[in-house]
C-alpha cells in the first residue's frame, strides 16, 4: 500500500482540509448529547422557557454545523480519491502498454483489465472511506468513552469492557479477510478471461458447435467466483451480528443499572438519556471500523496486484536498444483506413508470448 499512498501526497492539502472538517463534525456530534443532558438536568428544573429555547437553538445550530461539515468533507474526499485514482490508472495504463510479450503473458490480458478497472475501483473506495469514516469512527469511539467516563464511571465500565473485545474481534476477522479477497480477485480474472474469449471467438464457437462446452466453462468460473466471494463476505460479516448483540445487551444493562442509580439519587435522568446516545455512537463507530477493515482487505489485495504491474521491469530490448512493447502500431495510417488498429495475432504453439501488430483496414 505504500506506493498507493504515495499518490495521495499531491493532494495533502485537500486531504488535511477534509479530515479537519470531519473532525469538527465528529466533535459536534459528541456535543449534542451533552447539551441535551444539560437541558434536562440543569435548565428544565429551573422552569425558564427562554433559557430552554436558547439551549434548544444551540442544539439546532450544532446539528446544522455537523451537517455542513460532513457535506464538505464527503465531497472533498470523493474529489481527492477520484484525482488520485485517475493518476494511478494513467500510470498503470502507461506501464501496461510498455510490457513485453512475455510479461503480458505472465500477467494475462484479462488480469490486466481487471487490475485497471475493479482493482482501481477498490482503491478509490478505500481512499474515500479513510478520509471520512476513518476520521469519524476513532473520534466517536475515543471521545465518547472519555465523555461517558466524565459523566458516570459506573455506567462507562460497561463500555470499557465491551469496546476492546469487539475491536479485537474486528481486527482478527479483518486479518483473515485479506487473503480471501485476493482469491476473489483471481477468480474474477478467470471470469473476465472466459468472457473475453467467448466474445472475441463467438463465430468459431458457433462454427465448431462448442456452445455447450463454453456454457460449462462459464458456469464453472461463475461457481468458483461465487463461492470465493461468499466465503470472504461471510467471514467479514461475522462481527456485524456480534456488535448488534453487544449493543442490545449493553443498552439493557445501561437502562437497568441507570434506573437503579437514578432511583438512589446517584445519577440524573439526563445522564442516562445522554449515555444511551453515546452508547449507540460508540458501538456504531466499532461497526464503522469493521467497514474500514473490510475496505482495507479489498484495497490491500488490489494494491498488491496493481503494484505487481507498476513494479514490473521494462519490456525486452530490441536490436537498437529501445524497449519493444508487447503492442505496437506499425502500420502507417492511410486516408481511407484511418489510424492503424492494433490486432492480436495468435502465437505459435509453445512460444509463450503474444504477438501484437498494427494493421490498417482496407
Amino acid at each position: 500500500m505504500r506506493r498507493i499512498v504515495g499518490y495521495m501526497g499531491g493532494q495533502a492539502g485537500w486531504i488535511a482540509l477534509s479530515m479537519s472538517a470531519k473532525l469538527l463534525a465528529a466533535v459536534g456530534e459528541l456535543l449534542i448529547p451533552f447539551v441535551l443532558e444539560h437541558i434536562i438536568d440543569r435548565v428544565a428544573p429551573g422552569g425558564s422557557m427562554g433559557t430552554a429555547a436558547l439551549w434548544g437553538m444551540v442544539m439546532v445550530l450544532l446539528a446544522l454545523a455537523v451537517r455542513r461539515c460532513n457535506l464538505f468533507a464527503n465531497r472533498t474526499a470523493v474529489s481527492v480519491s477520484s484525482s488520485c485514482t485517475l493518476r494511478l490508472r494513467q500510470d498503470l495504463f502507461v506501464r501496461t502498454m510498455s510490457l513485453s510479450g512475455a510479461q503480458a503473458d505472465r500477467f494475462g490480458l484479462p488480469s490486466l483489465i481487471s487490475r485497471m478497472t475493479s482493482d482501481s475501483y477498490n482503491i478509490q473506495n478505500f481512499i474515500t472511506s479513510i478520509q471520512t469514516v476513518g476520521v469519524r469512527a476513532p473520534i466517536l469511539l475515543v471521545g465518547g468513552i472519555c465523555v461517558t467516563l466524565a459523566m458516570d464511571r459506573a455506567l462507562a465500565s460497561i463500555l470499557c469492557v465491551m469496546a476492546p473485545v469487539l475491536m479485537g474481534v474486528v481486527v482478527a476477522v479483518s486479518r483473515r479477510g485479506v487473503p480471501l479477497y485476493g482469491a476473489v480477485q483471481r477468480e474474477l480474472d478467470g471470469m473476465v478471461r472466459v468472457m473475453r474469449e467467448n466474445i472475441t471467438g463467438v463465430r468459431v464457437v458457433k462454427a465448431l458447435s462448442k456452445e455447450e462446452r463454453e456454457r460449462r466453462r462459464f458456469h464453472d468460473c461463475n461457481d468458483r467466483l461465487t463461492r470465493s466471494d461468499l466465503k470472504a463476505s461471510l467471514v467479514m460479516a461475522f462481527p456485524g451480528p456480534l456488535v448488534q448483540l453487544c449493543l442490545n445487551v449493553g443498552l439493557v444493562l445501561v437502562v437497568l443499572l441507570g434506573a437503579r442509580r437514578v432511583d438512589s439519587g446517584a445519577a440524573e435522568p439526563g445522564v442516562i438519556l445522554a449515555f444511551l446516545t453515546y452508547f449507540n455512537l460508540i458501538l456504531h463507530s466499532v461497526m464503522s471500523f469493521n467497514r474500514i477493515f473490510l475496505l482495507l482487505s479489498k484495497a490491500s489485495a488490489s494494491a498488491r496486484r496493481i503494484e505487481e504491474v507498476l513494479d514490473a521491469g521494462p519490456g525486452r530490448r530490441s536490436g537498437g536498444g529501445k524497449t519493444e512493447p508487447c503492442w505496437s502500431s506499425t502500420a502507417s495510417p492511410s486516408p481511407t483506413s484511418g489510424a492503424g488498429r492494433r490486432t492480436r495475432l495468435p502465437s505459435p504453439a509453445g512460444s509463450g508470448a503474444n504477438a501484437w501488430t498494427g494493421s490498417a483496414s482496407g
